[in-house]
């Protein structure tokens, strides 16, 4: 066999990569059915279909009594069909009667992937071949079709999903639910993680017993959110991060999502994710189509760590923007926790000049600087320079940081609008809103209707000037508050259900306008910290401020969950004053620089206000960050102990060639029973001998993998642990 393909043969769909095999099947060519998802097989004859049963209360065909889609397992499941459980596709016709009885037309494999249109998607990679697997079914009472696209990748055990609408009918037909992927599987045992979190709390890990029912997680906010971030997986029960099939999912979508798991009174399986079906519908006139968001599975069969690399791998290669494949990041200093809304040209200024002098590459001017913004309920909208703060604008920032061999950066919120601003006065329609109801506040503003072309439009202007009068190498995209009162003007009442999704498609219009346009600048994403760090923003930002928590040992498990879906390369992490503003804990700085230098590492603290031996250690951490940043956003990370777990977090980054590794350990707080923690560490090249930096100590590859490698904390709370192994010739 090839090592990817996609195969027809007997009625069997068999895509397969070296890593992976997906298999679905016809059924009296009318019916799609699962069959396996797992590791590659190099054949199949259908060992794990289990005998058709006639059971009572199932509806079947009366010339086939012992098939009945409630026992099947399916690919897409539509209601009403004889299918009780969770179902993936709802349609309804002009005359109120809901349609689905889909039939099997025929298919095509094609070349290469597909890109939906006007959404985020795994892209095409230069060197590496995809294929596309594409399933034609018809409805013909309803003229609706509905076409199921697969893609396998080489060198990936990732599955790409997706689906698409189309109208051949005559009349309207509406859509009320369409998932992105359907899963069925006998139930093994498996457990469910997923994530939950709030602000300055996100991606905190949640696994659970799957028992009988449904659980569903996901976002009614217009955006993914820190609750439940659009992922799930199923494990085996002895899965830990290094051991162990897990099968997980990410959708690529930034706004209203579901992932549903399902256990039936047959013990089946059902995971579902897609735009979560609540207050969602959309019109379709004859002609039209609707795509869904691709779906990523992933399957592992060497724990989380091996999950996690898949999608660290295929999101640093096919979703994160191009430009930055490989580039260098800038170390930037933030001015949010040093200033806050308290900027100004002569504040910023020695900031500057202060910066470069100590090493950083990059001084990001945040929130306060535009219209007369002093705090949180004024001028957004109006992204002009304040004048009193900033009497000559911006441009001796600008001229600043060219003589001093540093970049400057900028803060935005455009997705907002304050009731007090020009722009809200000048346009109170352009805020979504219900037309009888005054809308409510969240952080004192209102959300832009950008289902709205016209404000689509304003935005793109209004940034777009900005940045070619003022060329900053650097944007942090912010969005502060979900969403209320989904409404528009431009919606007539049989489309006010589009709403939500219209809205991403005009972010999404947005941020590919203004990339294409500015693809030197560096865009960094950000919801109030980690309230929308999701694939589909990732399409169009390679790195996202992963919470407005920067306390250290808070930002252990967030960090943590976080590598669970994206590589350290786009997690942003700074290292904060003490005590920190969020917790008020006194942290040692090496613990505080050991967090943030395991990710996209920046500052977030007054450097003026520094002592000289304070000085001292930024500019040597910054020295060192330096000479280690490329195995740090470029080499693999691994889990090793979860804070979700007791007083202990481990993880380490080591380089492709696994010659060298970098190892961070912490606990929370001083054990006086503990000797020593041993940690075990199978990422390593077992046939090399390493020695460790700091002692000189020799130890093989073999014996950290099977023996471990013993790590002795000092006294006193939060401390931190720095490891670096490097690899020395076997004699």
């Amino acid at each position: 066999m090839n090592s990817f393909d996609i195969q027809f043969h007997n009625g069997q769909f068999h895509l397969f990569s070296s890593k992976v095999s997906y298999i679905c099947e016809l059924h009296k060519d009318a019916w799609l059915l699962h069959r396996y998802w797992g590791p590659r097989l190099t054949a199949y004859h259908g060992a794990n279909c289990p005998e058709p049963v006639k059971r009572t209360f199932a509806a079947a065909d009366p010339e086939e009594p012992a098939f009945s889609l409630e026992m099947e397992p399916q690919e897409f499941s539509c209601p009403h069909q004889g299918d009780y459980r969770e179902s993936s596709l709802a349609l309804r016709r002009q005359d109120g009667w809901p349609a689905g009885r889909f039939r099997y037309q025929g298919y095509e494999i094609t070349e290469g992937l597909y890109a939906p249109e006007d959404l985020p998607h795994i892209r095409p990679l230069d060197g590496k071949g995809a294929k596309t697997l594409s399933i034609r079914l018809r409805d013909e009472a309803s003229g609706a079709a509905l076409t199921l696209r697969y893609s396998v990748l080489e060198d990936s055990a990732a599955i790409v999903r997706s689906a698409e609408i189309t109208n051949e009918g005559t009349g309207p037909i509406w859509v009320e639910r369409a998932f992105s992927a359907l899963l069925d599987m006998p139930y093994d045992g498996e457990e469910l993680v997923t994530f939950h979190g709030t602000h300055q709390k996100e991606f905190q890990m949640d696994r659970r017993l799957i028992g009988h029912g449904t659980i569903s997680v996901g976002s009614t906010r217009g955006a993914s959110g820190p609750q439940y971030p659009p992922f799930a997986a199923l494990c085996a029960p002895e899965a830990t991060e290094h051991s162990g099939e897990v099968r997980a999912l990410q959708l690529i979508y930034s706004g209203n999502h579901c992932v549903r798991v399902e256990r039936d009174q047959y013990d089946h399986l059902r995971l579902t994710t897609g735009i979560h079906p609540e207050g969602f519908s959309w019109k379709l006139e004859p002609g039209e189509r609707f795509q869904t968001p691709e779906a990523v599975l992933v399957y592992s069969g060497q724990g989380f760590n091996g999950m996690s690399q898949v999608f660290h791998q295929l999101y640093t290669e096919r979703l994160f923007p191009r430009q930055w494949a490989g580039r260098t990041r800038p170390i930037l200093l933030n001015s949010w926790e040093m200033c806050y809304f308290d900027v100004s040209e002569e504040k910023l200024l020695p900031v500057i000049r202060e910066a470069a002098a100590l090493g950083f590459e990059l001084v990001v001017l945040d929130d306060g600087w535009f219209g007369h913004r002093n705090n949180s309920k004024s001028s957004l909208g109006d992204w002009t320079v304040n004048r009193e703060k900033f009497p000559n604008g911006l441009t001796p920032l600008l001229d600043c940081a060219r003589e001093n061999g540093i970049q400057l950066g900028i803060w935005f919120e455009p997705e907002m609008i304050s009731p007090d601003s020009d722009l809200m006065r000048a346009h109170p329609d352009w805020a979504a809103r219900f037309p009888d109801d005054a809308p409510l506040l969240g952080r004192n503003q209102l959300v832009l209707d950008l289902t709205r072309r016209e404000v689509q439009e304003y935005v793109l202007d209004t940034l777009s000037g900005f940045l070619r009068t003022y060329p900053v190498s650097y944007v942090k995209w912010d969005m502060n508050r979900h969403m209320t009162d989904p409404g528009s003007a431009s919606l007539p009442p049989d489309r006010t259900g589009e709403f939500f999704h219209r809205y991403m498609l005009g972010l999404y219009r947005i941020l590919h306008e203004l990339t294409a346009r500015f693809p030197e600048i560096l865009f960094e994403n950000c919801s109030s910290g980690g309230g929308r760090f999701d694939p589909g923003m990732s399409f169009y930002m390679p790195q996202t401020w992963c919470s407005d928590n920067t306390d250290a040992l808070d930002r252990q498990s967030i960090q943590y969950g976080a590598s669970y879906l994206f590589p350290p390369s786009a997690i942003a992490a700074h290292v904060s004053a003490v005590p920190n503003h969020q917790t008020g804990r006194m942290i040692p700085f090496e613990t505080r620089a050991a967090l943030a230098s395991s990710a996209n590492m920046g500052y977030e603290l007054n450097i003026l206000d520094l002592s000289q031996e304070e000085r001292e250690q930024v500019r040597e951490h910054l020295a060192l960050y330096k000479e280690e940043r490329d195995l740090i956003l470029g080499g693999a990370f691994y889990r090793l102990r979860s804070p979700f777990d007791g007083n202990l977090c481990a993880w380490m980054l080591v380089d492709r060639k696994r010659e060298k590794a970098i190892l961070y350990a912490f606990a929370a707080s001083y054990d006086v029973s503990c000797l020593s923690a041993v940690l075990k560490i199978p990422y390593l090249d077992q046939k090399k001998l390493y020695v460790e930096r700091n002692t000189g100590r020799r130890f093989s590859g073999e014996e950290l993998r099977y023996a471990g490698l013993a790590v002795r904390f000092p006294q006193g709370d939060f401390p931190a642990i720095k490891i670096v192994l490097q690899t020395e010739t076997m004699s």
